[in-house]
């Protein structure tokens, strides 16, 4: 990763640049699966109401740009899966991609997770999501053993 890339927890003042960097983010680039979680994640975290950043949320910033990003969320006992923590969001700018940022924020993740005493951290994915599907493998997950099955009304 670049010396000028730090990956610290989400700050009050970062919500906009998130906004503009998820924006940023178009085509093949952007996750079917993450897609929609990243506002509601923003949302439902209210930062300016927030004492304490969201746990589970960190960014890379680069010389005081935001770069890339990671939300996690605490996930109780359900859908068959033990208690942990579940990805809900990661992403990294295009121009900055393939530079160990993506990895340093799932680390920093991890770290947070082990802290806290999570033994597991899930993600779920749509099948056309094979890049992302990819990273995770290469960040160490495995495909579940759990199936999820999907039917139209």
């Amino acid at each position: 990763m670049n010396q000028n890339t730090t990956i610290r927890r989400l700050r009050h003042d970062d919500a906009d640049a998130v906004r503009e960097l998820d924006k940023q983010i178009l085509g093949q680039d952007r996750s079917h699966t993450w897609d929609q979680y990243v506002e509601r994640f923003l949302a439902v975290s209210n930062l300016d109401s927030l004492i304490l950043p969201p746990w589970g949320a960190h960014v890379a910033d680069h010389d005081g740009r935001i770069v890339g990003f990671i939300f996690a969320e605490r996930q109780s006992r359900g859908y068959g899966l033990p208690p942990g923590a579940r990805i809900v969001a990661i992403a990294v700018h295009p121009d900055y991609r393939r530079s160990g940022i993506a990895a340093q924020l799932m680390e920093r993740l991890c770290e947070e997770c082990r802290g806290e005493g999570i033994e597991e951290l899930y993600s779920v994915l749509r099948s056309e999501d094979e890049r992302d599907q990819d990273f995770l493998r290469s960040a160490g997950f495995d495909d579940a053993s759990i199936k999820v099955f999907v039917r139209k009304p």
